[in-house]
């Protein structure tokens, strides 16, 4: 089984406008390096100021590299018959298959993701960046954010992610070769093409038009294309039963986690899905960290990993040890808690010109809107008039106080129930404190 490790860098801009700048490869055979290859090209464009910035690649760098028509013939040699691997490989397949779409020709691969992978076989991490990763794992990484040195690191990464797969389910679901798995393969990668990259959330429908599986994703692309490569039961079933994939971009994860909770009250015959974000809480009474529907009673706060519920009650000054001094974990928890009985967060929209917005009341979501004009949210009734209400579940409360604390939003209003709400000039909200 061969694969073709990967980067590349590219000019930046609009989505399908974008010119590669920078690629690397590196055939591998699973033991060692096999060929390798590495360019810069000339993008016959401008190059965004910021990815000057970031990668260091100027204009004049790239004046006399080859056009990527000129090294075509090559990348098509050294990723024959290989799985193209990469750290979040789905822009990198991408930007391959715009630059020979652009030549007429269909390149079509497999591929794999280093970063999916890293999440199944090195759990627990606070961020899977390939920065982050190769420092936590002592690989090397030279020339960070040029195509060269991030295509060794992640060779040395997959090295390490093949060695953790003690049951070879890597090698297995790409080395098959009956007609049938074929045809399997060339449907996914169908249902694949053009998903979006933003939060959202996505539905699998069956051949009867059936919704079977839903799911929130931060990414809804890199989430449908964990699910099309992971050998668990769960998977495979998803894969032989999936025909038709929906989305609804949200911008906000928050959003979307609301839009799941509440699809998943509507749909009774859904896939159990056993990943959901949130998989720890704490419970009060007494107090202690536990696995969600493995414990009676509510939780007081949820977390996505045991890990960031320990950090969270370091933040009140409570450690592990202190678990049991009940009187000690409430006073540190009032330090962290909302006091306002009536706010709304604003986030991010579906769009660049848009914002989304979550209406709360005393721990209770009312229901969550997009909006491209402020007094749409200053007047209650046009404010309620877009309003998609909430089904309120035991687990909301633990749900607002933990996101309020312990993740990121661009801004909070507290208001009174009835009252219009007052925002500030439009030259003072660009200088907001409030805003993340």
């Amino acid at each position: 089984m061969n694969f073709a490790i990967l980067d590349i860098e590219a000019t930046g801009g609009k989505k399908g406008t974008e010119k590669i700048i920078d690629i690397a490869i590196y055939q591998f055979d699973g033991e060692k390096v096999t060929d390798q290859f590495a360019s810069m090209v000339n993008p016959e464009r401008e190059i965004d100021k910021f990815v000057q910035n970031l990668t260091g690649i100027t204009q004049k760098m790239v004046r006399r590299a080859p056009k990527f028509h000129e090294l075509a013939k090559r990348i098509v040699e050294i990723t024959k018959d290989c799985v193209i691997v990469g750290h979040g490989v789905d822009f990198d397949y991408r930007m391959l298959r715009q630059e020979f779409q652009s030549l007429g020709y269909n390149f079509e691969h497999k591929t794999l993701d280093t970063l999916t992978l890293s999440h199944q076989f090195l759990p627990n991490l606070e961020t899977y960046s390939l920065g982050k990763l190769c420092k936590n794992l002592g690989i090397p990484l030279a020339d960070r954010h040029r195509a060269a040195g991030d295509t060794r690191a992640t060779l040395e990464l997959f090295k390490i992610l093949l060695k953790k797969d003690k049951t070879k389910n890597i090698i297995k679901a790409f080395g098959q070769n009956d007609p049938k798995s074929k045809q399997q393969i060339s449907k996914l990668l169908q249902l694949q093409r053009n998903l979006p990259t933003q939060s959202g959330i996505y539905y699998y429908l069956d051949a009867d038009g059936e919704i079977f599986y839903l799911q929130a994703a931060r990414n809804i692309q890199m989430s449908v294309n964990h699910d099309f490569t992971n050998e668990s039961k769960k998977s495979l079933h998803i894969q032989t039963r999936v025909k038709e994939v929906h989305f609804e971009i949200t911008g906000s994860f928050f959003i979307a986690l609301l839009m799941q909770m509440e699809e998943e009250i509507n749909h009774q015959n859904l896939i159990k899905n056993r990943q959901n974000y949130f998989k720890f809480g704490l419970f009060l009474n007494p107090t202690r960290i536990e696995k969600l529907n493995t414990t009676e009673g509510i939780p007081f706060l949820i977390f996505p990993t045991k890990n960031k519920a320990y950090k969270a009650l370091d933040s009140c000054e409570t450690m592990e040890e202190n678990l049991g001094n009940n009187e000690e974990i409430s006073q540190g928890l009032k330090n962290i808690t909302s006091n306002e009985n009536h706010f709304i967060l604003i986030d991010k929209g579906r769009t660049a010109e848009e914002k989304s917005f979550i209406e709360i009341e005393k721990n209770e979501i009312l229901g969550f809107g997009f909006f491209k004009f402020y007094n749409q949210l200053e007047e209650t009734s046009v404010r309620h008039a877009i309003l998609v209400p909430v089904t309120s579940q035991e687990i909301t409360p633990a749900l607002v106080r933990s996101w309020l604390n312990f993740h990121h939003f661009k801004q909070k209003i507290s208001f009174k129930p009835g009252e219009n709400i007052k925002l500030p000039k439009e030259n003072d909200r660009k200088r907001s404190k409030n805003f993340r």
